[in-house]
Order: C-alpha cells, then structure tokens, then sequence
C-alpha cells in the first residue's frame, strides 16, 4: 500500500505518520497512476533523494506531471536557467501557482526592475506575500504599490491579492 511505498522511496518510517497527518489525500492516491509517475520525474529532473523531497512537501505525490511539475520546471530551466538543485533546496517551489505567483514575480523582476532573474534564488522570489517580495527581494521602497500595480495591470481583477483587498474596502464601507 502507501505506507510501503513510501517507506521503498526512503522516507523516513518515523516521517510517515507526520505525512499522513499533514497531507491524508496520500492514502487515496493511486500508486501506479498519481505516485509512480511523480518519483519518476523527480528522479529524471536530478533529485537523488526523493524520499526527503516528498518529505519535505508531500501533496507532491498528488501533482500531475503534465499539468503541474512539467511546467514549472520548464519555466525554472529554460526562462530562470536554474537546475534541480534550486527545487531541491525549495520543494515548495512546484505549489505555487505558475502562472500567477511565479512568472509574475519573475516578470517584475527582469522586465520592471532589470535585476537578472538567474539571481534571483527561488525560495527568495517564492516564500514571501506580494507586499515583502516587492519591499524584500525587488527593493522597491514604496510599501509594494508599484508591484501591485504590475500584478494589476496583468492580472486584472482575477489575481486573489486583488479581489482580496476589494473585498477589504467594501466591508470597510458597509
């Protein structure tokens, strides 16, 4: 079953029960289709140690390698010429949304601030809000205004930050 699935990719057996706590949707995975074809492309993209990977960010198992894990690894390889190492540093990089979080703060950075993505390390570009990335990692002084402008102008009203804070002002009113 899953447990020994796990444990035959070299997760740790006393990590297992913090993997099914923190991720249960594990134990309704199918190992053939869902976990196989994950531990395959993590292994085919240069991670050793997939055991401590999916540690380190179980709902991976649950990724589509085609819809999900693909993608963002094409965008860290090809656009930040990044290699595996980065995603093994920063598991969490293949959760966040491609589109929408990591292009966007790539984007800002290259087109908006001129600041070489290859520089740019990814847990650094990833792990903080919108407001810190642009304070923090893009340097802009201005509390994120600018940023929130570029996510804005791009997105529109379908990037969450944005209805998030129109929602703020208009129970404010109420």
């Amino acid at each position: 079953g899953v447990v020994e699935f796990l444990l035959a990719i070299d997760v740790n057996e006393d990590d297992v029960p913090s993997i099914l706590r923190s991720f249960p949707a594990t134990l309704l995975l199918d190992i053939e289709g869902d976990m196989v074809p994950v531990i395959s492309f993590l292994r085919g993209i240069g991670v050793r140690n997939v055991g401590r990977f999916v540690t380190r960010l179980p709902p991976v198992l649950g990724y589509s390698v085609e819809d999900d894990l693909m993608p963002k690894w094409n965008f860290l390889k090809e656009v930040c010429q990044f290699d595996y190492f980065e995603v093994v540093r920063f598991p969490a990089y293949f959760s966040y949304p491609l589109e929408r979080v990591i292009k966007t703060r790539y984007e800002y950075l290259r087109d908006c601030k001129q600041i070489p993505i290859q520089l740019a390390r990814v847990d650094d570009v990833l792990r903080f809000g919108d407001r810190d990335f642009a304070t923090e990692i893009a340097l802009d002084n201005d509390d994120g205004v600018a940023f929130a402008k570029f996510v804005q102008e791009r997105w529109g009203d379908k990037h969450p930050s944005i209805r998030s804070k129109k929602k703020q002002k208009k129970r404010k009113t109420k």
